[in-house]
């Protein structure tokens, strides 16, 4: 090999650190969420998507619940040198959850209403257009179980037949529990959205927790919070109901980073500090 591209690779190699003392939290695997935390980050990029930073030199990224390909994750740090993880996400196998004798509503949707339906769909993406705005990492006071007690009725990632009809993924956490049960924010956050009577969701709060994560809380009876209201982990948001496309009372609990949904239960094994 010439000399001078030896020069140049080694000097290329010494620029490129495979650690610098990044410590991850989170698998790197379909529905996962990972938090990194570095000293003297610079910036970070997960292929051509740019990461926020906090002041605390921490970031947050997440893998969609089908989503598949190989990543690079590049880390930059204030000497220079640049930190890369190349990975290929594994498949991730899902149940399939079969529930006979619904009622026509929960297995069809009128088309009647279609309209109501794409409205509301409007005004939850407008909200939710404000999540990732902000660099603050309000998750990094951890995560808590937004319901105490209770069944989990079903789990994320389920492939859901209604009478015979295959819908979609389940992208969240049912938990099964008496009308009135309080309600926890599931960590630090801004309300993004508090509305009533979604087709869908019924009475549902989201919450934006910074970087881009944010939870769901869906078929509520009641809500205490407005929005854009600053709400501390372990508030009480709101009490469950059986509020929109429900069978029962029951908490739907969804958590996404940006429209990315992760595993609410993955995030729970997060171990801060």
């Amino acid at each position: 090999m010439n000399k001078y591209l030896i020069f140049f690779a080694v000097l290329l190699f010494s620029s490129i650190s495979f650690s610098q003392g990044l410590k991850y939290n989170g698998a790197f695997e379909q529905g996962n969420l990972v938090i990194a935390k570095g000293n003297n980050i610079e910036w970070a990029w997960l292929n051509e998507v740019e990461l926020k930073i906090d002041n605390a030199k921490v970031f947050t990224f997440g893998f969609d619940a089908k989503e598949t390909g190989n990543k690079i994750l590049k880390v930059k740090h204030d000497d220079g040198k640049v930190s890369l993880k190349k990975f290929k996400l594994p498949a991730r196998k899902y149940r399939v959850q079969r529930i006979n004798n619904t009622k026509q509503q929960f297995s069809e949707t009128p088309d009647s209403l279609k309209q109501r339906i794409t409205k509301e769909r409007e005004i939850s993406n407008i909200a939710k257009s404000e999540i990732g705005k902000t660099d603050t990492a309000f998750y990094n006071s951890g995560f808590m179980l937004p319901i105490k007690g209770g069944r989990i009725s079903s789990v994320f990632g389920s492939q859901r037949v209604l009478n015979g009809v295959y819908k979609n993924m389940h992208n969240g956490i049912d938990i099964a529990v008496p009308r009135g049960t309080p309600v926890f924010a599931m960590a630090d956050g801004i309300v993004r959205l508090n509305a009533d009577d979604f087709y869908y969701a019924g009475n549902h709060i989201i919450l934006d927790h910074g970087q881009g994560l944010n939870s769901l809380y869906l078929h509520l009876s009641e809500s205490f919070v407005k929005e854009n209201q600053h709400v501390k982990k372990g508030d009480i948001i709101g009490r469950v109901g059986t509020t929109g496309r429900s069978t029962g009372p029951h908490l739907h609990w969804g958590v996404q980073w940006y429209s990315k949904r992760v595993d609410p239960a993955q995030i729970l094994t997060m171990k801060f500090r």
